[in-house]
């Protein structure tokens, strides 16, 4: 007899009837499966189910309705694209790092100053480009990709970047070749595929696991035409190490949730709900299963889960010496294997294992599990055979038993994610974060929170949490007062910086006054819908993104005739000598960059006086030059990385503007000719109703807000992104606090937009029926009235602290 559905179901299923996009956040035994299978069998439409495994998605497929195909997306890649792979997956094996050098063409080892790295080391760090790259949802392949190399200064990284680049694009040219010689993976096969934009035939998609998404498959969902649903826990993202995103969080939808609980009692939802909220989520459980739920000392579990493989086998082999039946999930065949491997390689015989059979010496598998990532997936494994042995770990694995007649399971936490037990013990692994240098107490990373949480979850009747009882001291040493960030009152955080906390004054007054962001958030994503990838550098490893994003606005800016700002000129003005701040030089060389800063602001004014007496690349480096200067107004910083940070008495103008990477030139260019055509207009208007970084009458009610650009009545704001797609909830209100906090209607803004400067796009909406969509209730004289009564109320009527010579930017 089927269950009645909860009002929590009942609501999911008319949002998806009325064919609305939704985002359904189901919390740990919410009932999410079963709500799913309700919304397919309301409909006659085709359904595509995408779940996270083969096993989920082979048993969703006998519970769905004929109307609803089960796939994972790997099935859906292979199918398009993968099966005309089939052989080279067949045949791949693992391939030792100087085969792989061979098949590129490395011929020789790379000095790099007093370093060197090998012929070997140099493929291997080429096969991590090509994962990362796969990873992403880059066109190409990109200097960017490579990783950090430890002992390398930043210098030596960009180089070894460069020189590697041309393999990197080699060697995905070989994996792209039915022919090719390289190792091909089903990674491959996907990111091929979605390089295709495939459109995926069916009329609504079902995206499971939403929150542990490979940003390859995100592209694809967020690109489809049809209604999409996306179903999962965002506190259940345990697998960002493997590059997995967050769908759900930013989804431009409706987002409802599933919290009660029909796994485990209301004493388990109580522990689950600590670690919700250190894991930063807005979610709170229900118990509503069993009434003999509850957290007490388990002396014979069910299952115990661990933080890792080690710990784990420690358990394993614990309640072995004791003579109690243990399983192990996932099973001790691949252990065998790999044992037995070891045991070959160690003796000097060839193995057959077929992911080790081309490696000559256990030696060369620990250095490629400690130094290569494709061996990433064996280096715990590794790990354990050269802790116990591979003679203990096969005694061990034959003395496994199945789950079935196990006395208790061993599993680590990964492993248990989709599963529960009756009682569940929490295993070693789980340390409490250390104390810093200063003796206080590091924060728990919510990474590692949300890991316990779906621990704890698993249980259904009894919850042993002995293995992270450290909480409770944890908890004590990290109390902090409600309405301040670091202490600090987030009235005094500028527009932007409220706008991240939702219980700042601002984002409070927002979601009471303007709570429909995702109506807005829709329309972005429709606009996105034709727009070509965003440009970007592509031959360096470590693009300085924070000073592009300034520099393309203040290009902008002096095209529009406004000059760099006052927060150029409150850095400049930093290194004079009556300031000091963190990382500050010496005298003599302060006042050489104070020097260099006021000839910088010189020639702009001379240029803006005189647009044609510099060329477009002088202004370009100008533009940069002042993004390091605007850096120390903002952050009070001289960053170690600063264009700034190794001046001396005969620093000058010439010698920073002759210091701008060539990628400078390059990727600011290519934004300036993006924007020709859809700035022209607004360009040709007359000075006075061109306004460059408007402050507005109620800036100074908060931390500070200043916008972009003012243009005849057009409120626009500028974003150099290289993730159009991410943006979202914080950008909407963005635009809605600047529009509201002009009082006065001083700017007469009667439009506001965003423009995507990497995209060369521009989108707007008339201010008006903004602010309909958000969902406005009253006139727009009234909302000004009443945020500004909202702020004064929140900063007590007092006039909000300002540090000096630095402004605040919101």
């Amino acid at each position: 007899m089927a269950l009645e559905p909860t009002a929590e179901q009942q609501a999911a299923r008319e949002v998806f009837v009325a064919g609305r996009d939704l985002t359904l956040v189901a919390g740990a035994g919410s009932g999410k499966t079963s709500t799913l299978i309700l919304m397919g069998a309301s409909t006659r439409k085709r359904g595509l189910y995408v779940a996270f495994n083969k096993t989920i998605a082979a048993d969703a497929q006998h519970r769905f309705g004929p109307n609803v195909e089960c796939r994972t997306a790997h099935s859906l890649a292979f199918q398009a694209v993968g099966c005309r792979y089939h052989q080279r997956l067949s045949a791949s094996a693992r391939i030792p790092a100087k085969h792989i050098a061979h098949i590129l063409g490395i011929t020789r080892d790379l000095p790099i100053g007093s370093h060197r790295v090998t012929l070997a080391h140099q493929a291997r760090l080429v096969m991590g480009m090509i994962r990362r790259f796969c990873y992403s949802t880059d066109r190409g392949v990109t200097a960017r990709h490579l990783e950090t190399v430890n002992g390398l200064d930043s210098g030596g990284q960009e180089y070894l970047a460069r020189t590697l680049l041309p393999y990197a694009v080699t060697a995905w040219q070989d994996i792209s070749s039915p022919t090719g010689r390289l190792r091909f993976e089903h990674d491959h096969y996907m990111k091929l595929w979605a390089m295709t934009g495939p459109a995926l035939q069916a009329d609504f998609i079902l995206l499971d696991e939403a929150q542990d998404t490979n940003p390859v498959l995100e592209e694809v969902f967020l690109a489809q035409a049809a209604q999409r649903i996306c179903v999962g826990d965002p506190a259940q993202q345990i697998y960002g190490w493997r590059s997995a995103r967050d769908v759900m969080t930013g989804f431009p939808a409706e987002h409802l949730y599933l919290t009660q609980s029909f796994r485990f009692g209301p004493q388990i939802a109580q522990v689950a709900n600590r670690w919700l909220r250190h894991a930063e989520s807005g979610l709170r459980l229900i118990g509503r299963g069993p009434a003999t739920s509850r957290v007490a000392d388990a002396p014979r579990p069910d299952a115990v889960l661990c933080r890792g493989n080690s710990d784990a086998m420690q358990e394993v082999l614990a309640y072995l010496d004791h003579g109690v039946p243990v399983a192990l999930t996932g099973g001790g065949t691949a252990l065998q294997r790999i044992a037995t491997a070891t045991q070959e390689l160690k003796s000097g015989k060839p193995t057959s294992h077929p992911e080790l059979f081309l490696f000559t010496s256990w030696s060369e598998v620990q250095e490629y599990a400690d130094n290569d990532k494709a061996g990433q997936d064996l280096k715990a494994i590794v790990k354990l055979v050269d802790a116990h042995g591979p003679e203990a770990i096969l005694h061990a694995v034959s003395r496994l038993s199945s789950e079935e007649t196990a006395r208790i399971t061993v599993s680590t936490a990964h492993k248990a994610k989709g599963r529960e037990w009756d009682s569940i013990r929490i295993g070693d692994g789980f340390a409490a974060p250390p104390l810093d240098d200063g003796g206080l107490q590091c924060d728990l990373s919510p990474a590692e929170a949300r890991l316990i949480y779906v621990a704890v979850t698993r249980a259904r009747h009894l919850l042993d949490p002995s293995g992270i009882a450290w909480i409770d001291d944890y908890e004590a040493a990290t109390a902090h007062t409600e309405g301040t960030v670091a202490g600090r009152p987030m009235i005094e955080l500028n527009l932007t910086a409220q706008l991240k906390h939702p219980t700042s004054p601002i984002s409070q007054f927002m979601a009471q006054h303007l709570p429909h962001h995702l109506n807005l958030q829709r329309d972005y994503q429709q606009h996105l819908t034709d727009l070509p990838h965003p440009v970007q550098p592509i031959d360096v490893l470590h693009p300085n993104w924070s000073a592009l994003g300034h520099a393309i606005d203040y290009r902008l800016r002096l095209s529009f005739g406004g000059d760099l700002g006052p927060a150029v000129h409150a850095g400049v003005q930093a290194f004079d000598d009556t300031h000091d701040f963190y990382g500050a030089p010496g005298v003599p060389a302060r006042r050489a960059l104070y020097a260099t800063g006021r000839q910088l602001l010189a020639t702009v004014t001379a240029h803006l006086t005189d647009p044609g007496r510099h060329d477009e690349d002088t202004v370009t480096r100008l533009c940069y030059v002042a993004a390091f200067f605007e850096n120390i107004a903002r952050t009070g910083h001289l960053h170690r990385f600063s264009l700034l940070a190794n001046a001396t008495t005969a620093t000058d103008l010439t010698s920073l503007t002759a210091a701008t990477p060539a990628y400078v030139l390059d990727d600011i260019g290519h934004q300036m000719r993006l924007a020709e055509q859809p700035l022209a207009a607004l360009r040709a208007l007359p000075p006075a109703k061109r306004i460059c970084g408007p402050i507005f009458a109620g800036s100074a009610d908060l931390g500070g807000a200043d916008a972009d650009y003012i243009l005849d009545g057009l409120l626009l704001d500028c974003k150099a992104t290289r993730h159009p797609r991410k943006l979202g909830r914080e950008e909407i209100y963005q635009l809605a606090g600047y529009l509201l906090l002009d009082y006065d209607d001083t700017y007469g803004i009667d439009s506001v937009g965003l423009y995507l400067s990497r995209q060369g796009a521009l989108i707007t909406w008339d201010a008006p029926e903004f602010l309909q969509r958000l969902g406005a209730r009253m006139p727009i004289s009234q909302l000004r009235d009443r945020l500004r009564k909202h702020l004064r109320r929140a900063g007590g009527g007092t006039v909000l602290p300002r540090s000096p010579g630095v402004r605040a930017r919101g």
